[in-house]
């Protein structure tokens, strides 16, 4: 349903919804849940059973959530074409109810929009925003952050008990994987979609990714599926970057992913990339892990030098671009000492063995955070510094060669988490 290689605005997702609204008063329902913390409104579609009266009476709902992240746009095409799909099929008195939360973010959105037309690396990074970590909305209540939109998604999950929740997640460069919660207790095995979230993949030419970095600490399902617990998210986020060494966090069983599990239900994280690469599924033994773990350490700590001798300039005051900058200076020095095996943190790394999609893995990292880091820091600073300009341009163009990444049109993105979403509410 999306007739252009683009993402749509928050304002147009909205209009897309209430349009499907008055178009299907007796299927279709929007409602404004609350706002941001600056103010804007956080919008429910709900499709399906009882739409158009109580949501709470729907025999099996499913909520699907976009906007998590403030830098990440295929979700609000995924809820598009998800939208429209669900409202192709007749609908059974004891049919499913899909509700879309079109933006969990939208503060961190509005800051972001720059990288929405965006079609090469520098130009999604010249307008790059993601928040800190204790205001992103998804994993705030985790490190102990309050934010109004955490509790907005916490208050819907248990109005509506859903089934199951889908939350659609990008990346700029990578292949694609999901993330499931897993519970013994449950019916369902997470490994059942490994067949399905394939069959799309390969269809719609996207690499699955085994060797995200996202993943080390997870069980694997099947290929580029990974089973959560909050115990091997703990231990995963204290590597990557989230948490400041002082913190002393309330754990991932905090975060929204995992809130469904007390009604019975799960969560699905799918991901999707923006750019894809080859590079990050190869699952054979790698060879040469020290070297090359040691080079990537070794770069983040140069990179993260170069960044800090250019941070004294920037003003005092508090911003929500200097906020962020603080989080992705943290994950530099973090993700250093987490890889370089001269390190006593260095046996983060998963058994039995590194494969060489981990490797590329920890090296796509060792490009991606200086290139963000630059991003917002640039963005942050008053004045347009030109060691700035430089360093963002030079480490873009050093991704740029080392992955070379291809861009996925948008309705291939959006296909992806619409067949993967259907996959998934189809198991029981």
């Amino acid at each position: 349903m999306l007739l252009h290689d683009r993402y749509p605005t928050l304002d147009e997702l909205a209009d897309a919804a209430h349009r499907l609204a008055a178009r299907h008063p007796r299927r279709c329902r929007v409602r404004t849940l609350g706002t941001s913390r600056a103010g804007r409104p956080l919008h429910l579609l709900s499709i399906g059973p009882g739409a158009d009266a109580d949501t709470r009476r729907a025999p099996d709902n499913v909520l699907v959530v976009s906007g998590a992240h403030a830098d990440e746009f295929s979700g609000r095409a995924g809820i598009v074409e998800l939208a429209h799909r669900v409202l192709a099929r007749p609908t059974p008195a004891a049919a499913t109810a899909w509700h879309f939360l079109l933006c969990l973010d939208p503060d961190g959105a509005h800051l972001a929009q720059g990288g929405l037309l965006a079609r090469t690396l520098p130009a999604y990074f010249a307008g790059y925003y993601r928040p800190a970590a204790d205001e992103q909305p998804e994993w705030a209540p985790a490190v102990g952050g309050r934010l109004p939109e955490s509790r907005i998604l916490l208050d819907l999950i248990d109005e509506l008990r859903p089934r199951l929740q889908l939350t659609l997640h990008t990346a700029d460069v990578g292949g694609t994987f999901l993330q499931a919660t897993a519970d013994p207790s449950a019916r369902t095995d997470p490994s059942a979609l490994a067949e399905p979230f394939a069959r799309s993949a390969a269809a719609l030419g996207i690499p699955v990714e085994t060797g995200s970095f996202d993943t080390y600490r997870l069980p694997v399902a099947g290929p580029g599926v990974f089973l959560m617990e909050p115990h091997h998210i703990d231990s995963q986020e204290n590597t990557t970057g989230m948490l400041a060494p002082d913190e002393t966090p309330p754990g991932a069983r905090a975060a929204t992913w995992f809130a469904p599990r007390r009604h019975g239900g799960r969560t699905v994280v799918v991901e999707v990339p923006a750019w894809t690469t080859d590079r990050l599924g190869d699952t054979r033994p790698a060879d040469d892990a020290d070297p090359r773990l040691r080079a990537a350490a070794d770069q983040l700590r140069e990179r993260g030098r170069q960044l800090t001798d250019l941070a004294p300039a920037l003003p005092p005051h508090d911003t929500p671009l200097l906020r962020a900058v603080r989080t992705q200076l943290t994950a530099l020095r973090q993700l250093a000492d987490a890889w370089d095996p001269r390190t006593a943190q260095a046996p983060l790394l998963p058994p039995p063995l590194l494969t060489r999609a981990h490797l590329a893995g920890i090296d796509l990292w060792a490009h991606r955070i200086p290139v963000r880091a630059a991003a917002l820091l640039r963005r942050a600073t008053p004045e347009p510094d030109p060691r700035l300009d430089e360093l963002l341009h030079t480490w873009c163009a050093h991704y740029r060669r080392r992955f070379r990444p291809t861009w996925l049109p948008v309705h291939r993105q959006a296909a992806h988490h619409a067949n993967t979403a259907e996959a998934a509410a189809r198991l029981p």
